[in-house]
């Protein structure tokens, strides 16, 4: 605990080829879609880099692969 807040591990994702991710977006999406909630930061190290946090996924991720996919998401 750090400042009454939990310090959560973040699975790095953002080397991980776009195929991947989408998976992992997906996952997310359906997670949300059921109600779930869903908090997306920026990370300490500034941009592009972003934490995605529900249930059990905590991913750190790129906002740029993130956007790409939202995009392609509203597209169909």
């Amino acid at each position: 605990m750090k400042g009454g807040e939990i310090v959560v591990a973040h699975k790095d994702i953002m080397l991980d080829p776009d195929a991947e991710k989408e998976k992992v977006y997906e996952q997310i999406n359906d997670l949300f879609l059921q109600g779930k909630p869903v908090k997306v930061r920026q990370h300490k190290s500034g941009f592009p880099a972003v934490t995605i946090d529900t249930e059990d996924i905590h991913v750190l991720t790129d906002i740029l692969s993130l956007e790409q996919w939202w995009k392609k998401t509203k597209g169909k």
